[in-house]
């Protein structure tokens, strides 16, 4: 085995007694390096030089006591060890060094305790020197973003509070920047979460080139960064911002994928949009806000904008608790074949109760999670819940629950494996599910969609194009989508006229002819069911057959209903 080398500083005045120490050392199998110092001025040069594993000092050296050696290394290194290898002392002075901070003492007719001392001190050494380095590790991480490495929202508030204290004292500016990163979950669906960390990571790195060192840049979280401008007006902010935005032009590469992204700016300063930490930050969110809904980029805090704004993220902050407190109930609507009048499938339709607005509809808050990026959990939560109250003892045999998506879910590709998980956790068969996407938000997005509705139908999945007849669908593309039913969109449905009826008939003849079944939305009269009939639609929906209702109260509907009709046909 390799020598273990030791660096050994000897504060000696002997040369003879150095000597000897040194020889324990060699005769142990250490090879070392070593210093002799016997002066205050030789010490500091030599521990400015350093560095040292550790000192062996003599306690009595002429002009030089070994107590005194030990306060001038204390100076330098808290945690070196100190060992006195000296001639016979009393007690109390030995206790004395001991309290002083040295860790042993030797006499000097005995140096065979002199190496284990040593090697028990330097293991004790690494102890103490890993635990303070976890501990300023774990401090380190309880102010800055492990990803990144920049300070998180604790220390951004910290650093923001006191530059706002520094700018009033001093009666100087302050901006404040919030970016929000535009498109970030497409690379994140995309290329996967690692890639997306990469991302994140450069971003940072692209920050702070643009900033100087009285700057701070900070991670709020997600794809979110903040910016602390010291000594900075308006336009001065307004500058930085173009800075930022001109950086971020250049596309990353990350994992050998070459990837655009862009932000969204928001800009507060002192003292005309606030005095203090929290108004600014939240003066430049809703400026964030708006500069990402206009698309402009880069929005500075307007009164004006303040009130709708004020209120949209709160109510994006309300949605982000109800998703992780559950706060959404499901109603079913029931869908019947028009043959036999049987019930063949209910669509789940998800209702928020909200604390403070009651119950609120799927239009009030579903548009508010495609925009924030919460439509993912939310849509997994819905999954989850529909598949759980359905598959509860006494579900009816037979009957579809429909759910509907967004074409956000599409682009994730992660959703068929996360559908199939939900799937086999709740015990259903895919063949129990069907997954409704409107035609306007397929045809916003037709690669992704493809790909992701082709595994899903490979899952045993049925797929449907909701609100049909309202969006571009080519009778071509069409016909290459993986879906199995048409749903016709309620304005043709209800208050049916003669010009409808030519619309209708003909969306029924086109989904027969794919081999589609199709059925109709919003049927609220036995005229509108019985002319459906008529004209050859497979199956229907609507207040007049069924209003959305708890789960409880559809399972009695459909008991009582089954005792009248049984059910037709696939």
């Amino acid at each position: 085995m390799a020598a273990t080398t030791l660096r050994v500083l000897l504060i000696e005045d002997s040369e003879n007694d150095a000597a000897l120490a040194i020889r324990e050392f060699s005769k142990a199998g250490y090879t070392i390096i070593s210093e002799r110092v016997d002066s205050r001025q030789a010490l500091i040069s030599a521990l400015q030089r350093g560095p040292w594993d550790l000192a062996i000092a003599d306690y009595a050296i002429p002009g030089f006591s070994g107590s005194a050696a030990l306060a001038v290394l204390r100076q330098y290194d808290t945690e070196m060890p100190f060992i006195f290898v000296s001639g016979t002392i009393g007690e109390e002075t030995a206790v004395a060094a001991m309290k002083a901070g040295a860790h042993d003492y030797i006499m000097k007719g005995n140096l065979t305790r002199l190496v284990p001392a040593v090697e028990r001190e330097l293991r004790e050494v690494d102890v103490r020197r890993s635990r303070k380095h976890a501990e300023a590790r774990l401090a380190h991480l309880a102010y800055h973003d492990p990803l990144t490495d920049l300070p998180n929202r604790i220390l951004l508030h910290d650093r923001l509070q006191q530059a706002v204290l520094v700018a009033q004292r001093a009666q100087e500016p302050l901006a404040f920047l919030v970016m929000d990163l535009d498109g970030f979950k497409a690379v994140n669906d995309g290329l996967g979460h690692h890639l997306g960390d990469h991302v994140l990571q450069q971003v940072a790195v692209r920050l702070r080139s643009v900033v100087r060192d009285v700057d701070t840049v900070a991670r709020l979280g997600g794809d979110e960064f903040a910016l602390v401008l010291p000594c900075t007006d308006g336009e001065q902010g307004m500058h930085a911002a173009r800075k930022v935005l001109h950086a971020l032009k250049q596309p990353l590469v990350v994992g050998g994928h070459s990837v655009n992204i862009s932000g969204s700016l928001g800009i507060a300063w002192l003292p005309e949009h606030g005095s203090d930490s929290d108004t600014l930050l939240q003066k430049a969110d809703i400026a964030m806000y708006v500069a990402k809904n206009t698309g402009l980029g880069i929005a500075v805090y307007s009164p004006h904008r303040d009130q709708h704004a004020h209120r949209e993220l709160a109510m994006l902050s309300e949605l982000r608790t109800a998703i992780e407190q559950d706060q959404f109930l499901c109603e079913y609507q029931p869908i019947v074949c028009l043959d036999s009048l049987g019930v063949v499938a209910v669509e789940m339709l998800a209702r928020w109760q909200h604390p403070r607005h009651g119950v609120l509809p799927p239009g009030d808050f579903i548009p508010l999670a495609e925009q924030s990026g919460m439509i993912e959990p939310l849509t997994m939560l819905l999954l989850d819940k529909a598949l759980t109250e359905w598959s509860q003892p006494g579900a009816p045999p037979s009957i579809q629950i429909a759910v509907n998506l967004s074409v956000r879910n599409l682009r994730d590709p992660n959703l068929p494996d996360r559908v199939a998980d939900v799937l086999q956790l709740r015990g259903v068969p895919a063949s129990a599910l069907a997954l409704e996407i409107t035609e306007n938000l397929m045809m916003a997005d037709p690669a992704h969609c493809l790909t992701c509705l082709a595994r899903l139908r490979q899952i045993g999945v049925t797929l449907a194009v909701d609100d049909f007849g309202t969006g571009y669908s080519s009778f071509s593309y069409l016909r290459h989508l993986p879906v199995d039913q048409l749903k016709i969109d309620r304005s043709f449905v209800t208050g049916q006229t003669t010009h409808n009826d030519a619309i209708v008939r003909t969306m029924i003849d086109l989904g027969h002819k794919l081999g589609l079944r199709v059925i109709a939305e919003g049927v609220e009269s036995a005229a509108v069911l019985e002319r459906l009939r008529e004209l050859g639609c497979d199956a229907a929906q609507g207040t007049f057959v069924a209003p959305p209702r708890p789960v409880r109260d559809t399972r009695q509907w459909l008991a009582l209903r089954m005792q009248t009709y049984a059910a037709g046909p696939d």
